[in-house]
């Protein structure tokens, strides 16, 4: 297994396919499997580094005092260590928090920067329903992982498409089972994303963005996406209708031709759409 030595500790990661290349950074307590509709697609167009961020799947875990800086820091480090100058960085939910902290904190490594189902966070970020982040944290607690799986479907994907793909999802679950993050792992991430808040900031962000959304996201509510997009000078916005949380893998087909378009400087194909 490929394992990249930082000043922090070891970052499991993959690389898929030549070209520019481009960081995904997976959300909160997730590995690279979470790209499984994504990374090949990408990976026909771009050079797609992706790895598993502490706390979660084959890294190492980080003391539960991490802050987005610290993540940050480790994506730069992972940079380094493949000899990599500057990159496009894709990150989703708590990557995406991560994926500006990036831009903030080594803006000379970022080159276009895509935003997805994320916040600034702070006291502008617009909360969920409190029973949805129940749910949400809760999962982690059932030691099923095919019912931890569906008791966020509601959450993650639109009923038709966790309805047509819930053996496929299952299969993935048994599969990766192994990979799910533990309490200690977690406790570096949601101390993260508890103090994360960027709002003040975003005005700093000069990289092209691109900021995607789903419009039924119960996580992450869409009105956050459209203000990191009001706040970021150089941001596109992209909605996709009927999309939840996880609407990067249901609307995988476009988002990721969304993004090889807006990585290869095309702005007018979402203005389009």
């Amino acid at each position: 297994m490929p394992y990249a030595n930082t000043p922090s500790g070891k970052l499991y990661y993959e690389i898929h396919g030549d070209g520019e290349p481009l960081l995904l950074h997976p959300g909160f307590g997730c590995t690279v499997e979470i790209y499984w509709r994504n990374t090949q697609p990408l990976a026909e167009r771009f050079r797609v580094i992706v790895f598993d961020p502490r706390g979660a799947g084959r890294s190492d875990d980080g003391p539960p005092t991490m802050l987005m800086k610290d993540f940050a820091d480790d994506a730069a480090a992972l940079l380094d260590a493949l000899g990599v100058d500057s990159a496009h960085v894709f990150g989703t939910s708590f990557g995406g928090m991560v994926a500006q902290h990036i831009a903030l904190e080594h803006p000379a490594r970022v080159r276009r920067l895509v935003l997805a189902c994320t916040t600034a966070g702070g006291s502008a970020h617009v909360l969920p329903p409190a029973e949805n982040m129940l749910k949400f944290m809760a999962a982690s607690e059932i030691t099923d992982p095919v019912a931890a799986m569906r008791s966020t479907y509601f959450l993650n994907y639109s009923d038709g498409f966790a309805a047509e793909y819930d053996a496929l999802l299952a299969e993935r679950a048994l599969a990766n089972q192994h990979l799910r993050s533990t309490p200690e792992g977690r406790a570096g991430q949601l101390n993260a994303v508890q103090n994360h808040d960027t709002a003040t900031r975003l005005s700093e962000i000069q990289h092209p963005t691109f900021v995607a959304h789903g419009t039924d996201d119960g996580t992450v509510p869409v009105e956050n996406g459209r203000a990191l997009a009001a706040a970021i000078p150089n941001a596109d916005l992209r909605l996709y209708p009927g999309g939840r949380h996880l609407f990067f893998t249901e609307c995988s087909a476009e988002l990721n031709g969304d993004i090889a378009a807006f990585l290869a400087g095309s702005a007018e194909h979402l203005a389009a759409k």
